[in-house]
């Protein structure tokens, strides 16, 4: 029995070359967007790992190296240095780059049963499609800002 359509030797290579191409490129594209989301949820993992260690007070307070009593609550850079801490991020201003912190009110000046709260924006680089999307005149940048806050009361 012959085939009336003729010779398909090697079309199955072809057809494989076509496809892998396409699923490459929509690999290529997708991947930047899904980083960007994990980014996101590990900021927002973070914030709150932040928020916790800022509101929790020790049973006793601090004591300086003249004996006097400090606060309970850590300061703002203590803050700072545990966010890092929780995203996993060196303390070095090269590493640190990314991130953006606005200003926020120290938790050793809030009095107990009053809000803290903390933002942060992270730059992700889209890669790729960011390329793809700043040419083609939808973006203007080939990265995305995530943000995330959180808020807690003092005890």
């Amino acid at each position: 029995m012959t085939r009336a359509s003729g010779r398909d030797e090697g079309l199955a290579a072809v057809e494989f070359a076509l496809l892998s191409s396409v699923l490459f490129l929509l690999v290529a594209f997708a991947w930047p967007l899904g980083s960007a989301f994990f980014a996101k949820l590990q900021l927002e993992r973070s914030m709150n790992d932040v928020v916790r260690y800022a509101t929790a007070a020790p049973n006793t307070p601090a004591y300086d190296p003249n004996g006097t009593a400090t606060s309970r609550r850590p300061t703002c850079d203590q803050v700072t240095k545990e966010l890092y801490r929780s995203l996993g991020i060196p303390n070095d201003p090269t590493a640190q780059s990314h991130l953006q912190i606005p200003a926020f009110t120290c938790p050793n000046a809030l009095a107990p049963g009053q809000t803290f709260s903390i933002t942060v924006n992270q730059t992700a680089n889209l890669g790729p499609l960011g390329s793809l999307l700043d040419v083609a005149g939808l973006t203007h940048s080939s990265t995305v800002t995530v943000s995330a806050a959180a808020s807690g009361r003092e005890e």
